[in-house]
Formats: structure tokens, C-alpha cells, sequence
């Protein structure tokens, strides 16, 4: 009987799982062919009464696979899928400055106040086809806001211009100050819609002296500065970008260039996007310049955004059939260039 019960726990071994389906940790006791005795016990003599067979119930034979866990032993886990590590993004040396490049300029606006230039309405925009072309650039702060001179020159306009039009018609810009800049090309700077002026004409300024308060006179919405550059002449039609003479807040740089056709052309009132690709970033967005009174600022740029935090971008144009694209390092302090043909 005992080579019998000897021959069947030879074949449920034989008949078990291979060793590498192992599931659960092997323990010690599976090397054992028999279960241990206690110490001092005496070996089963031949007239002890025979073992009787085990019942199907019975829990497998030591040197079968054990396939059950240990008590206590939590489950085996599928290790996580290993994921690949993001992508770095190593910008490559910047490419030479710009030539023109002149990023002049501290901000009009003292630094306690909202030094960043609205984006819903910016040089050359038409705010969607909702108003005229724009002239110049907003600084959204509240009334009252001290109005600071960008660099030295000579006041050549100081009051209202109820009696005299500096823009497209009279009461226009409403209180303004108008300083021609010292040295170089003729340069004006035009600050409007002021709620008070504290300079008179003919008065030398020097940078960050206050020339008024910022008010909601004249053309507009609310109260905020409209700034604005002009070159070659005092004149409305002769404005260039501010954006590419007031130096970039810290961190940032401005992205300028221009959006073609496959000829060439300058295309107007192109919307254009940046989406930034490594890193999160807000969301930055603007169009070309509309047709009519913006000029380009000797770069032949037709559109320019500020307040650009470095770093790698996509710059999109979607004319609504198609999606054009290229990419773009942003470096910080500086004008970076990119030009984008958009086909039919």
C-alpha cells in the first residue's frame, strides 16, 4: 500500500505545473519529501497500523508546486507599464540680433501698476473688423495712474486736442502729451487720454519724469494710456510698433515677422497663434496688421507680440480651410523673428 500511495504522489508531481508558472514564493518545505517528525518521536514501526489513503480533500503533497499564496501574502501586482520620460528641449545657441533691432524703452507706467500691453487690441489690429485700425498700444491701469516719460526730449504738445486734430478727428485722444525725442531720426512719443496734464510745451522731460495721469478721455472705452510712436513726422499716418521700442518685461521677448502668401504678398488681419511646446504656458495669440494706417518698423515685419515668456513654440496661422505651422525658439530681452507663407 505504501508503494502505491508512494507511486501516485510521484505522478501528481510529475503532472504539476513546470517550474517557471510558479505564482507565489516557493517555501523552504517543498525541497522535503516527507513532512518533519518531532523531536524524540520514534520511527512508525511495520506492525503500526497503516496511514490511511488521503481523501480528495486532502491538501496537496509537499513536493507537489504549490500554487496557492501563504496566508498573509498580499497578491502579486502586474509591474506598470514603463513610460517613455518627456522630451527634452535644449535651445540652440540665439541667432545674431536683429538688424534694426531697437528695444529701447522702460514701460510709461510705473512698476506697481499693470505694466503688460492689452492683447485684445494691439498695433495694427481692427479687434476684428469692430474698430479702426489701432495706432498705438493700451496699458490697462486705473485712472490716476501716474504717466511716465520712455526717454529725454522736448514737449511739442501738451492739452486737449478739442481744436486741433493729432489723430483721424478732433477730441480723439482727448488731454495728451506729445514729446519729440532727443537725437537721431525724428521720434514722437504720444501719450492719450489722459485725465490730467502736468507738462507744458517747449518743457524738457528726462526718462520716468511724470507727464500727467492716465484718464478715460477723448475716443474711449475706459480708463487706460494709449501710447504710440512716430517717426519721420508728427504725424497720424507716420506710426511704427511700440511693441518693438519699449523693452520686454523680465523673462520674456517679443516674437515679430511676417505672414505671406506663396508670392509674397503681405496678408492682413492674419490670426495668428503661439502654443508653447515645452512647457505650459498662457495662451498667446494676435493677428497681422489690418490694411490702412499701420506701418512696418524697418524690419518689413506685419505683426509683433510682447510679453512672450521664453522658450520653444508653435507658431500657427489657420486661414479656416488649412493649418500652417513652424516652430520657434524665444529668447528672452529680444526680438525673435519667424515668417510663415500661408498658400491658397
Amino acid at each position: 500500500m505504501g508503494a502505491v500511495l508512494g507511486a501516485w504522489l510521484l505522478l501528481l508531481a510529475a503532472c504539476g505545473p513546470p517550474a517557471t508558472a510558479v505564482v507565489g514564493p516557493t517555501p523552504a518545505a517543498v525541497v522535503q519529501t516527507a513532512p518533519p517528525r518531532p523531536a524524540g518521536s520514534a520511527t512508525p514501526s511495520a506492525t503500526a497500523p497503516a496511514t490511511p489513503a488521503p481523501s480528495v480533500a486532502a491538501p496537496p503533497s509537499p513536493t507537489s508546486i504549490q500554487t496557492a499564496l501563504p496566508p498573509n501574502t498580499a497578491a502579486p501586482t502586474t509591474p506598470p507599464t514603463a513610460t517613455a520620460p518627456p522630451p527634452t528641449f535644449t535651445p540652440p545657441p540665439p541667432p545674431p540680433s536683429l538688424a534694426g533691432e531697437h528695444l529701447l524703452w522702460p514701460r510709461p507706467v510705473p512698476l506697481a501698476s499693470q505694466m503688460w500691453t492689452d492683447k485684445s487690441y494691439p498695433y495694427g489690429s481692427t479687434r476684428g473688423g469692430a474698430l479702426r485700425p489701432h495706432t498705438g498700444v493700451e496699458f490697462g491701469v486705473g485712472a490716476g495712474t501716474p504717466v511716465l516719460a520712455v526717454a529725454p526730449g522736448t514737449v511739442v504738445a501738451a492739452g486737449n486736442d478739442a481744436q486741433l486734430a493729432y489723430g483721424p478727428q478732433t477730441d480723439f485722444y482727448g488731454n495728451l502729451v506729445i514729446v519729440e525725442l532727443e537725437g537721431g531720426a525724428p521720434t514722437f512719443v504720444l501719450y492719450g487720454h489722459l485725465s490730467e496734464v502736468s507738462v507744458a510745451v517747449g518743457q524738457t522731460v528726462a526718462a520716468g519724469d511724470v507727464l500727467g495721469l492716465s484718464g478715460a478721455t477723448g475716443v474711449a472705452d475706459g480708463p487706460h494710456l494709449h501710447f504710440e510712436v512716430r517717426v519721420g513726422a508728427n504725424d497720424y499716418s507716420a506710426t511704427r510698433n511700440p511693441l518693438l521700442w519699449l523693452v520686454p518685461l523680465p523673462q520674456t521677448g517679443v516674437v515679430a515677422g511676417r505672414v505671406v502668401s506663396p508670392s509674397g504678398e503681405l496678408l492682413h488681419e492674419a490670426p495668428i497663434t503661439l502654443r508653447r511646446v515645452d512647457a505650459p504656458a498662457a495662451y498667446t495669440a494676435t493677428t497681422s496688421y489690418a490694411l490702412g494706417e499701420p506701418n512696418s518698423d524697418g524690419i518689413d515685419e506685419n505683426f509683433a507680440v510682447d510679453d512672450v515668456v521664453g522658450g520653444f513654440y508653435e507658431v500657427i496661422v489657420d486661414n479656416g480651410r488649412r493649418r500652417f505651422t513652424t516652430e520657434l525658439w524665444v529668447y528672452p530681452g529680444r526680438i525673435n523673428w519667424v515668417e510663415l507663407v500661408v498658400g491658397p
